[in-house]
């Protein structure tokens, strides 16, 4: 009966629903964190706080699954990296919430244009992430766009360094050029995100 239920499928599937719950998180807190820097309600920050405390408990469940797999569905390296590029994308997005607040910065059109990107790379992830068991075809479209968002927002943060370095106020500059390399830093797990579902893709064909 024990071995049985190492091989079951409620325990196999656990892996796919943890890193499920995580990307519906990340797509929450990035939307979240749009709505904030369009002008959004004042107890945003206290949201994104809390999904990100969620989503960072996910991942410890998501580790202690996976030391207490006797098997997994994939290679479980490649589930825990999923999970902590997950989670790491998502604390992205919490640290340039919290330092917009501690710095007093007022949101800018290029901050909430690179929170729209952010919003549809976690939008793919999430569809990703939901279709890697069920439709890998689907995973791997969604992983080819993700790795397409990371290029948009690098382009945005280089234009919107080039612009915050033409004024002469050099603690807003500052300030400012902290809080995009929060979300440069937010596109680029994305990325990794993309490479790693699509590794996992491959991998299973």
């Amino acid at each position: 009966m024990w071995l049985a239920d190492l091989f079951s499928t409620r325990k196999v599937n656990r892996f796919f629903a943890l890193t499920a719950e995580q990307a519906a998180i990340l797509l929450e807190a990035a939307s979240s964190f749009k709505d904030f820097v369009s002008g959004g309600h004042a107890e945003l920050p206290q949201r994104i706080e809390r999904l990100r405390t969620d989503g960072h408990g996910l991942l410890d469940r998501l580790t202690s699954a996976l030391r207490d797999a006797f098997v997994t569905p994939i290679d479980r390296q490649d589930i825990y990296n999923l999970g902590e590029s997950l989670d790491d994308m998502l604390r992205y997005i919490n640290t340039a919430t919290i330092e917009i607040g501690l710095f007093a910065v007022q949101p800018t059109e290029q901050m909430q244009a690179m929170a729209a990107v952010l919003v549809s790379a976690a939008q793919r992830i999430k569809e990703a992430v939901d279709h890697l068991r069920t439709d890998p075809a689907r995973t791997w479209r969604c992983a080819n766009d993700i790795l397409a968002s990371e290029v948009l927002v690098e382009d945005q943060y280089r234009h919107a360094l080039v612009t915050l370095f033409d004024g002469d106020d050099t603690r807003a500059i500052l300030k400012q050029r902290e809080v995009y390399r929060h979300l440069s830093n937010s596109a680029d797990r994305a990325s990794a995100i993309g490479r790693l579902l699509g590794k996992i893709v491959v991998k299973a064909t």
